[in-house]
């Protein structure tokens, strides 16, 4: 079986945030729950955005982390399969079958229309994912 090395990747990346130490409270009891599972105060926490919370001592972590990870998919971009997959999921993902709007794929790849456009290698293999993945849907009903 081939794996889809883009879906490889996000799953790992995504072992990693969940392994990391925060929380994500979205009321006071969620918030009280957190600050136990930290061992710590209030006064000692980051926000993190989207209800998220990790300790003022773990910033340089976190930071690092996203930085890693953000290298590690900008690095991918010189692979074909990597590339490949990465477009056919998000495709799926952001139900393109349904909404014919490119805009939500590639917003969530932190791509522009602009960038795709400058890029052949990257064009290419966007379109021919959005052939695929058409082409695919057919067979879906």
């Amino acid at each position: 079986m081939i794996k889809n090395k883009y879906l490889t990747l996000k799953k790992q990346h995504e072992k990693e945030i969940n392994d990391f130490p925060l929380f994500f409270a979205f009321n006071d009891e969620q918030f009280k729950e957190g600050l136990k599972k930290l061992n710590t105060t209030k006064e000692n926490l980051r926000s993190i955005m989207g209800g998220g919370f990790i300790k003022k001592e773990d910033v340089k972590k976190w930071q690092n982390l996203h930085l890693k990870q953000y290298n590690e998919h900008k690095n991918n971009f010189k692979n074909e399969k990597y590339v490949y997959d990465m477009f056919r999921y998000e495709l799926g993902n952001h139900e393109f079958i349904i909404t014919y709007d490119e805009t939500e794929t590639l917003g969530s790849l932190n791509l522009t229309f602009n960038e795709l456009n400058k890029n052949k290698f990257l064009l290419v293999l966007f379109e021919k994912a959005k052939k695929d993945y058409l082409k695919d849907a057919d067979t879906w009903n």
